[in-house]
Formats: structure tokens, sequence, C-alpha cells
């Protein structure tokens, strides 16, 4: 009984992730755009520099700087659905990114868009993995916001994938039955 209690406190204590400090990586995006609708145009800047990214826990940072100029749309009234494509390189990977963005120009509201979360892209570097996703976010503009550029960081969730854990513990967990079924076959 002794041997099995200190299987499972073995297994226990080799399943807990290790607490890491933050890294810091170089990042770069490259720019979309820009995209016009009528009078009104959209696009994304790039930026590059320094994140100080955790590789135990998510960590939440600002990539790009979105542009919107509102213009005189006059009495139009429609929708657009744009795709944006843009390049984030961290600590020397590159990977595509994509978003989804709804755009709607009214009389009322002369414009509002709507840009949706992107799905999780997975960056292996030599300072850690992290599934990026790409936040949303949105712009909005009244007739009195005629000729006013606006501009807005992005935001990145850097999430850090959990399966090293439970592929220790898993094989934790098997090394102990296998003991257990040995044990009992003697």
């Amino acid at each position: 009984m002794y041997k099995t209690l200190l299987m499972v406190a073995l297994c226990a204590a080799f399943s807990i992730a290790a607490e890491a400090d933050p890294v810091t990586v170089s990042f770069s995006t490259t720019g979309a755009g820009p995209f016009n609708f009528q009078a009104d145009t959209f696009s994304l800047t790039g930026q590059f520099g320094f994140i100080a990214l955790d590789t135990a826990s998510s960590t939440t940072a600002n990539i790009n700087t979105a542009v919107f100029f509102t213009g005189d749309s006059g009495s139009f009234s429609g929708t657009q659905t744009l795709f944006l494509t843009y390049g984030l390189t961290i600590d020397g990977i590159t990977q595509d990114l994509n978003q989804m963005a709804t755009w709607t120009v009214t009389p009322s509201l002369d414009t509002f868009i709507t840009v949706s979360a992107s799905s999780p892209v997975l960056f292996e570097t030599p300072s850690g993995t992290w599934n990026v996703r790409l936040g949303a976010y949105s712009f909005s503009a009244v007739t009195s916001d005629i000729g006013v550029t606006q501009t807005m960081p992005t935001p990145a969730d850097f999430e850090v994938p959990e399966p090293d854990a439970m592929d220790l513990l898993s094989s934790s967990l098997l090394l102990m039955v296998a003991t257990l079924l040995k044990k009992r076959a003697y």
C-alpha cells in the first residue's frame, strides 16, 4: 500500500506544470489595406518591436494598429465583408493571421466596422510555443465624425498550449497501472 501511495504522490508531483518566467521576443506584423467602401477607408498599419510573453500562462498584447477614416457617404446604405490577412512574425517564425470584418454604411450611422476574433494559429518558436488568437474590435462613426481619422490598437492573445502537462500526467498514470499489474502477476 505504501508503494501505491508513493506512486500516486509522485504522479501528482510530476504532473504539475512548471513555473516559467516571461521571455522577451521580437515581433512584427505586416499591414493590410487600405480598403475603401464608399467614402470611408480602413487599413492596418503593421508594427514591430518586442513582447514579453509568458511560457506558462496566457498573455495579451497589442500587435497592430487599425486606422479608420470616415468620409461622407451621403444617403448610401450597404454592407461589405472583408477578409483581413496579415503576417505575424514572432521570434523569427512567420504565420498568416486571418480575420473577418463586416463594414456597414447607412445614412443615420455613417459607418460601423466589426472585426471578429480569429481562430488560433500555433507558433512554435525557439523561445516557446503559443496559440495566437486575434481579438475582436469595432469602429463606429456618426455623421459628426465625417473627415475624422480614428486609430485603435488591435489585441492578440498568446495562449500556452496545455498538452505537455496532460501528457506527463497520462504517462505517470500508465506507469502506475503497469506497476500495479506487474505486481499482481507475481
